[in-house]
Order: C-alpha cells, then structure tokens, then sequence
C-alpha cells in the first residue's frame, strides 16, 4: 500500500519547538487506533507522520512460517514511488534498516545503521530520493518467544534530522505511534488468521495448551476429550492453519496474536 502524493518536506526543529505541534501530533497518534481498514490506517499513518515532523514514513510487520517465505505487511507512508522502486531491488526484509530492527529493541538513526555490501549502500541512496535523507528506525518488540518482527521508520528530506537533543521529543512521538501501529495490526492480523481459518474458540484453548508444552494424554484429561479426538482435532486444525504438526500450528497462532501464551 502506498499514498498517491509525496509528503511535504517539514523540519522536526521547526515541529518540536512548538507545544501546540506536540499536542497536534499526540490526537495524530491517537486517531491511529481508530482506522477501520489498511487504506484507513494508511492515512491516519501519514497524518501522524506529517503531525510529527517527519516526511515520510514506512511500517512493516514480518511474520516467519514454517518452511515457506515469511509473511510481509507494509505501509508506505511517503511516495508512491518508492515502495515499487524497493521490491523491485530487493525485498523490504532484506533492507538494511529492518536489519537494525531486527536486532535492536530501542530506536536509532540512519547513522547507526551499518551497510556491509553495496546493495545496502544503494537501498539506502534509494531510500533517500523518496525522503529518506535521514532516518529514525523503531524497532517494536512482538512478545516473549515470538519471531514476529516489527519496524517503523520515518524519514526526513533534512540530513541529520533526528539528531541532537531537539529529536528527543520526536523520538519519544515515534515510539508512542509504532505503539499504536502494533495495537492495530496485532488486531488486524489476529481476526484476519481466526477467520481465514476458521478458528472456533474451543481451537484456541487447544492450541494454547499445546504452546504450553501439554500433551495428548494432560490435553484429554482438561478437556474430557478423548485421546484420539485430541489427535483428530488437531489434524483438522494443522490442515485450516497449513501447518505440518500442532506445534507449528501453536507457532503461527501465537505469532499473529491468537494465543496470550
């Protein structure tokens, strides 16, 4: 997904000087979780991006699955251009700033991030003619024992923008909407998987019992189901899920919010 018309370029020193821009970029977060589809959240993510100072911004939700390409969700927040330009280069994973998300769990600039080949070099050259002349990456944590990685990254058509002390508030705004962001598409993601699935809630509570290491026989015994239909629902639910076995199931429920284990 991306908008029809770039962002005007704005400086965050200009943006943070003033309280009433804060206080406008705060409800700009807030009304993140209101958004009632992708393309509305699309928009409600580029109004807080304008709200915040920055130019243009980029969010994307990886989800690892079994034996296959991961799954990818991506709002591009900045110039219909770009996000075309970049898969046709290389996939969004294989950037160098969700590299940095990936192994980071607080936030950084484009100076922080390290290119070790030239195809990092140019993702980045190619970052920065769509107003990515400087970055600041969040990477947002998914949970304990997930796989699920989260980044946004909002760029500014300023070099060095968010940095110095005057980028303290805009870092602490960016967080505040990769917050909101993560609420929304662990929504999203959650009822997207239980209906494409077609999850009862009696599948979610064997589901969660085997993400908590039970077996067959403890299953049984909670539920007062038999050993074989333990068995016998689990194959249809691996079969909904595409999944090889119940572990691989319990996996990818968790990753995409289904299970609070």
């Amino acid at each position: 997904m991306s908008l029809t018309d770039p962002i005007r370029p704005t400086s965050t020193a200009e943006r943070t000087s003033r309280s009433n821009d804060n206080d406008q970029a705060l409800d700009a977060i807030v009304q993140v979780a209101l958004a009632a589809d992708p393309p509305d959240l699309l928009d409600r993510l580029m109004n807080a991006t304008i709200a915040i100072g920055a130019t243009a911004s980029v969010y994307t939700v990886v989800i690892p699955e079994d034996g296959s390409e991961p799954s990818c969700f991506s709002l591009f927040a900045c110039h219909p251009r770009f996000a075309q330009a970049q898969d046709n280069r290389r996939p969004l994973l294989n950037h160098p700033w969700f590299r940095f998300a990936r192994s980071r769990s607080t936030p950084g600039t484009d100076h922080e991030v390290h290119t070790t080949q030239a195809e990092d070099a140019e993702a980045i050259r190619l970052a920065s003619e769509y107003g990515f002349k400087s970055a600041l990456i969040i990477p947002t944590p998914a949970g304990v024992d997930l796989s699920r990685v989260e980044m946004l990254c909002l760029g500014s058509d300023n070099a060095d923008d968010f940095e110095g002390e005057h980028a303290r508030v805009i870092r602490t705004l960016a967080r505040a909407l990769a917050a909101e962001l993560h609420d929304w598409m662990t929504g999203y993601l959650r009822n997207y998987l239980r209906q494409s699935a077609r999850l009862q809630p009696t599948d979610l509570d064997l589901l969660s019992m085997e993400r908590r290491g039970l077996g067959t026989k403890e299953i049984a015994q909670r539920t007062g189901m038999s050993l074989a239909s333990v068995d016998s629902r689990f194959q249809r639910i691996n079969s909904r899920l595409n999944c090889p076995n119940r572990k691989a199931s319990a996996k990818r429920a968790a990753e995409y919010g289904l299970l609070n284990c």
